[in-house]
């Protein structure tokens, strides 16, 4: 078996669910920023992302 990038909607302790984006071995590398009163609303967020991140870029942000 292999191991691959999945999202994981998670349910809170107060009825709201987050996502995660789990890499290859189980580490977290990115979850909402926020909380979603519904299940289908965060997998609509997941889909979205889905789509438009191939299309991303990649910017480099200097601290002052």
């Amino acid at each position: 078996m292999t191991d691959e990038t999945t999202f994981r909607v998670i349910e809170t302790g107060d009825e709201t669910f987050r996502w995660l984006l789990r890499a290859d071995g189980g580490a977290a590398i990115a979850s909402s920023d926020g909380v979603y009163e519904t299940k289908q609303a965060a997998m609509r967020d997941i889909q979205r992302l889905k789509r438009v991140a191939p299309e991303a870029g990649v910017e480099s942000v200097d601290d002052e």
